[in-house]
């Protein structure tokens, strides 16, 4: 029976996962360095106990997983302790800054069976899904290109806080377009394939008052010959989040601003429109915690782990390294 988990980080994602996990675990425990995130979680959330120092928590407790979701440059530490004392683990996206001590962590996990699960939630999204299986299925053909355009305007993002105080606008933590924005890279691999080699600028460009990068423009191969291009940025005027692929015999929209699919057929000449809701994008996130809570209690296989998650994450890297060389890179197996 699960019973009690760790929440590190109290932050907006962090009061999330502790809302959510909260409708199903009895005790649960949360960490942040600040008190005031800590004061505002127990006023709305049952807390069991709080605590300034994840390493404090994990060492005196055992726990059914430890839920991480501190800034990036965090998460590998986080881990590397859960894994010590054996908690199970769930690890906000992106997995880390780098691929850097990630493989170690998921053999410890394979090795003491641990259910390690890294949260690119758009894969439980109702409409992704769908979008997925017109895809597999070959509804548009053979798919010869995919564009990605992902923006929003990051001051827009916690109006109740400086944007600039906010660990997306500090590369030294992991923030900007790139890696926060890298479920688009996540969603190319899941529903098209994986990656063969990859062009990239990633910059920052903007007016904006962060040491981060705010806006990444990506080239890639994918290892069964499509193009694709990836846009992120953090300076957008009006959010956007759109996928386009074009195949041999028409094209399929993927868009999760007005929440709907559609499908232009080349032989007919014709567009088809399936609207969803903004509810079926929120529930993305109860969704993924009734999957990780599956995984836990019935010891299966998560849709996205460690070994998985470091495929994006590999990506994240060489798009750096293309910038850094001003070159193609190729993507390792």
């Amino acid at each position: 029976m699960l019973n009690k988990v760790l929440i590190v980080g109290a932050g907006s994602i962090g009061r999330r996962h502790t809302e959510n996990f909260g409708k199903y675990i009895s005790h649960v425990d949360i960490v942040d360095i600040r008190d005031d995130r800590i004061a505002e979680a127990e006023s709305k959330f049952k807390i069991n106990k709080s605590f300034k120092d994840y390493n404090e928590a994990i060492a005196k407790n055992k726990y059914d997983a430890v839920i991480i979701t501190a800034p990036p440059h965090l998460h590998l530490p986080i881990a590397n302790k859960a894994v010590e004392f054996n908690n199970n683990i769930f690890i906000e996206k992106p997995l880390g800054i780098d691929v850097k001590g990630w493989d170690e962590v998921s053999k410890i996990c394979s090795r003491k069976k641990l259910v390690n699960y890294v949260a690119y939630c758009h894969r439980h999204i109702n409409y992704t899904n769908k979008f997925k299986s017109i895809i597999d299925d070959n509804k548009i053909g053979k798919i010869f290109n995919i564009v990605i355009r992902w923006g929003s305007y990051l001051p827009d993002w916690h109006p109740w806080e400086d944007y600039r105080s906010f660990y997306m606008a500090k590369k030294e933590q992991g923030g900007g377009a790139l890696l926060d924005e890298s479920h688009g890279i996540d969603l190319l691999r899941y529903i098209f394939g994986e990656v063969k080699e990859v062009f990239a600028i990633v910059d920052k460009i903007s007016n904006l008052e962060i040491t981060a990068d705010d806006h990444a423009f990506l080239t890639l191969r994918l290892k069964n010959n499509s193009l694709a291009q990836i846009s992120f940025d953090l300076n957008a005027r009006y959010t956007f989040c759109k996928i386009e692929a074009t195949g041999e015999n028409g094209t399929a929209i993927w868009d999760r601003v007005d929440h709907k699919i559609k499908i232009f057929n080349s032989i007919e000449k014709n567009w088809t429109e399936e609207k969803f809701s903004k509810d079926d994008f929120l529930n993305m996130y109860q969704n993924q915690t009734n999957h990780y809570l599956d995984c836990l209690k019935n010891k299966i296989d998560p849709l996205i782990d460690i070994k998985d998650a470091l495929k994006t994450q590999l990506i994240i890297d060489k798009s750096f390294e293309s910038t850094s060389k001003k070159k193609i890179i190729a993507i390792e197996d």
